[in-house]
């Protein structure tokens, strides 16, 4: 079947099975959750959001979450309204209590989605620095890029370590100065 927040595609498996799961928790306990999930507060609430219930393990609680955030994301990615995404929920079989509460989170956290990506849509990460040192021994030729950068979307900085030889470090460069080039001419444009 087709469905709108899945890019009007069928639904991942992980998740229709993820959904399942939770359709067992009461409604009280699903909004509750629904409430800390997107208050974004530490995952260790969910174990205490969970505990008595079928989904009190620490992989069953971090699969709620990650469920809960991924439905809402897909939500906004694919401009699906509240209503349409209760209808998608109800046919994959989510209990109606459970529709309706994901519905109004989509519908109420919209407006803070859509500003943020209109601030940084088009951005993966934000790279705030960029160093260069030998490669590690034992390597010939070779140079260790670090790439320092902040996740637009939860703020978290990451390092990313690139090794490369110096040959290819040179082409990667030439290629960045052209895609800078081509990048200046479209803004000029």
């Amino acid at each position: 079947m087709k469905f709108k927040f899945c890019s009007d595609g069928d639904c991942p498996l992980w998740a229709l099975a993820a959904l399942h799961a939770l359709s067992s928790l009461p409604a009280p306990v699903f909004r509750s959750l629904l409430k800390h999930v997107l208050d974004e507060q530490p995952d260790d609430g969910i174990m205490e959001i969970l505990k008595g219930t079928s989904l009190a393990s620490r992989d069953e609680a971090a699969r709620a979450a990650a469920v809960l955030r991924w439905t809402l994301q897909q939500a906004h990615r694919c401009n699906c309204s509240g209503v349409q995404l209760a209808r998608d929920l109800l046919v994959l079989g989510v209990p109606r209590a459970h529709a309706a509460a994901l519905a109004d989170a989509a519908d109420t956290t919209r407006d803070g989605y859509e500003t943020k990506i209109a601030s940084n849509g088009f951005m993966v990460n934000k790279l705030t620095d960029v160093s260069a040192a030998p490669g590690p021994e034992g390597t010939v030729d070779t140079v260790k890029l670090t790439f320092h950068t902040d996740d637009v979307f939860t703020g978290k900085q990451k390092k990313e370590d690139l090794i490369i030889d110096k040959s290819q470090m040179k082409i990667l460069l030439a290629e960045l100065k052209k895609a800078k080039q081509k990048v200046d001419e479209i803004s000029v444009s």
